[in-house]
């Protein structure tokens, strides 16, 4: 805060010495002029200002403080330059004491006293006077012809440091529409109000300005989660696959919200191509849960092998062989009866399942091994599956066609 202070007190202070040794005011009052000793003194002021001899400045500015009483004029400034100095040796209290009355005093040059009412009231916020910021700020607008939009964004912050949301949005939304050029923190602030405000649609539109300016992570992720809000999923999907493409989305959570919303829209080649790919680079962790979606997404893709082969992997990470039996009934579906009859068994090895459960991974090793031609582990499986209710009468019907089978081949 200090850094930045000591910044505008020297741009500011050659703009009043200037000012007061052409002799010359602005519009709002008649002509001034500073007497030579005076700005000899104030030479000398800046002088010891720049090597940051603050002591040695106030020694001077005392004096002329006392010598400059018969001239309003003069006195204005030498306040004004007290605290400023005040100011850089970061006593702010003494600093606004100065400065309040050298605004007073009503005699400084329309650009001198803005700048003085733009430091008392960086002063107010740093000391937590934020209601104190928006009365000087909002009486100086009374008589200020065409504030610049740094006024505005200073009563925007003073109101949000309140949480008074309402009050602040208007004078944020000035500040952008009329600043020169576009600053991220002002366009920062309009979306945290908006977002407090519930403004929806306008939070949209701030943060396309956001992605488009400064394309972070962050933007790119609140500009989806708003579009979503909004019920406008295409548009999400838009917004969070281009900050993919940019490289801008590279967090776990994102990247799988990104999957997700491709299964969503129905563009599920997409979404297992971005999830294999980001599991290999370890950037999406390669969990039971994760590989389900991963399978999910083949599998709607129509990717029936890599949807079963992801399947498998989720299934090694699972606490129960439920999987392994999805993984074995997917086999059975694209006609692999050795993947069937292995990944059946694996169910039943890996146990965790319900009776309902186990009587189909016997019914399912049964049949694949009887389209084998394995007759004998067949009837052995079958005979398993008779022992459930749910699969009895599958398996025994199975039971007498492998029996109908082999008297065929026996003769």
């Amino acid at each position: 805060m200090k850094h930045a202070f000591k910044i505008l007190i020297a741009a500011l202070c050659l703009a009043v010495s200037a000012n007061g040794f052409a002799g010359q005011q602005e519009k709002k009052e008649e002509a001034k002029f500073m007497s030579p000793r005076t700005a000899k003194k104030l030479e000398t002021v800046q002088e010891h200002f720049d090597k940051e001899e603050f002591n040695e400045a106030l020694a001077v500015l005392r004096d002329l403080e006392e010598s400059s009483k018969d001239n309003p004029y003069e006195q204005a400034v030498t306040l004004q330059w007290i605290g400023y100095v005040y100011v850089n040796m970061d006593e702010m209290e003494k600093a606004l004491q100065y400065l309040e009355r050298a605004l007073r005093m009503n005699e400084l040059p329309s650009s001198a006293e803005s700048a003085v009412i733009y430091m008392v009231a960086q002063i107010y916020s740093q000391l937590e006077q934020y209601q104190k910021v928006i009365d000087l700020m909002l009486d100086w607008f009374k008589t200020a012809e065409d504030p610049p939009a740094n006024a505005f964004l200073i009563v925007a912050n003073a109101y949000s440091a309140l949480e008074k949301w309402q009050p602040a949005y208007p004078y944020i939304s000035k500040a952008v529409e009329k600043a020169e050029r576009k600053t991220e923190s002002w366009w920062q602030l309009k979306v945290t109000i908006e977002f407090k405000l519930d403004k929806f649609p306008e939070a949209a539109k701030t943060l396309e300005v956001l992605v488009a300016y400064w394309p972070k992570e962050r933007y790119w992720r609140m500009l989806t989660g708003v579009y979503m809000e909004l019920g406008q999923e295409s548009k999400a999907l838009s917004a969070i696959s281009a900050g993919y493409e940019q490289g801008m989305i590279t967090d776990e959570s994102d990247i799988l919200n990104l999957v997700r919303l491709y299964m969503m829209m129905e563009v599920p080649y997409q979404a297992g191509k971005i999830l294999e790919k980001e599991i290999a680079d370890e950037r999406v962790e390669g969990t039971k849960k994760n590989f389900e979606l991963l399978s999910t997404a083949w599998i709607q893709a129509r990717e029936y092998e890599k949807g079963i082969d992801a399947l498998g992997r989720a299934a090694a990470l699972a606490d129960d062989g439920e999987l392994y039996l999805r993984q074995a009934q997917l086999y059975m579906n694209v006609i692999d009866h050795e993947g069937a009859r292995v990944a059946a068994m694996k169910a039943l090895e890996k146990g965790g399942l319900e009776d309902k459960q186990k009587g189909q991974a016997w019914l399912i090793r049964g049949s694949a091994s009887a389209e084998l031609k394995r007759f004998s582990d067949a009837e052995e499986a079958f005979n398993k599956a008779r022992g459930y209710q749910e699969t009895r009468r599958i398996a025994t019907s199975w039971l007498e066609f492998i029996r109908t089978e082999q008297s065929v081949s026996q003769l």
